[in-house]
């Protein structure tokens, strides 16, 4: 088979022997692709260099099907996002976009839509203020379960399909929503959130990216939502396990609270 390429995100990659690396992609015209880059780690055309995670590149192998890993034969640079690498909190959510894509996409799925969705959240990420990056990435978490069709409900009640106008609603992780009170019995373990936070995560949902700033969320809308999304998200993944990115992003928060103290 000939040659194939393709622009590509890096999601993650892991040494292979001494000096080779195991690279996984999102590849616009393949989907989630294993690559196995021999001898990139002591290339000296600074392959392993292209080869980090949130890079976009072209890469270029010859693809078989049925085979769950394929040889990298050459890789080119493509958009560099410089401002991201330059600061930790982008570092982390940048990574934790890729993590979230590579835990729970499970093979080769070519989406148009999730590789434009994956890069326009690295831009927007690389483009504005390390403080507009959590609500970059609730929403991108938003927009994920969206292009696969169990994007969670923020609006209607999912018992009755009536719009709540008491102060505070239920969510549902498991049925993926929000519960009025004559509906909550549906969810026994359903969180209680603000009507105002599940209103907040509508707007999240429909605004452009650019303009996600103007939101100024409190402190309790922001901690209900953390929870909301990571229960959400904790409830796809079979093995149950948190995000290492965000856990790396809660260290540097720490370490940040402890400078100021």
């Amino acid at each position: 088979m000939a040659i194939q390429s393709s622009e590509a995100i890096v999601l993650n990659r892991i040494p292979l022997g001494d000096t080779s690396l195991l690279v996984t992609v999102y590849a616009r015209a393949f989907g989630k692709v294993k690559l196995v880059a021999r001898g990139a780690r002591r290339s000296k055309r600074g392959t392993a260099s292209l080869l980090q995670p949130y890079q976009v590149i072209t890469v270029y192998f010859n693809h078989r099907t049925n085979r769950e890993l394929q040889q990298l034969s050459k890789v080119e640079a493509g958009p560099y996002f410089r401002q991201i690498g330059e600061d930790l909190t982008k570092v982390a959510y940048a990574s934790a976009v890729c993590e979230l894509v590579n835990r729970l996409v499970l093979g080769e799925e070519p989406g148009e839509a999730l590789f434009g969705l994956i890069f326009r959240t690295l831009e927007a990420i690389d483009r504005q203020s390390a403080e507009s990056c959590e609500m970059l990435f609730w929403r991108f978490q938003i927009e994920f379960a969206d292009v696969y069709g169990t994007g969670p409900e923020f609006t209607s009640c999912l018992g009755c399909g009536e719009r709540p106008e008491e102060t505070s609603v239920c969510f549902s992780p498991a049925l993926g929503g929000i519960l009025c009170r004559d509906c909550q019995a549906q969810d026994g373990e359903a969180m209680r959130i603000s009507l105002g936070t599940a209103r907040l995560l509508s707007r999240v949902r429909e605004l452009p990216l650019e303009n996600l700033t103007r939101l100024k969320p409190v402190r309790t809308s922001r901690r209900e939502i953390q929870r909301a999304i990571r229960a959400f998200y904790l409830f796809q993944m079979d093995d149950g396990r948190e995000l290492k990115s965000l856990k790396f992003l809660e260290s540097i928060e720490e370490d940040s609270r402890e400078r100021r103290q």
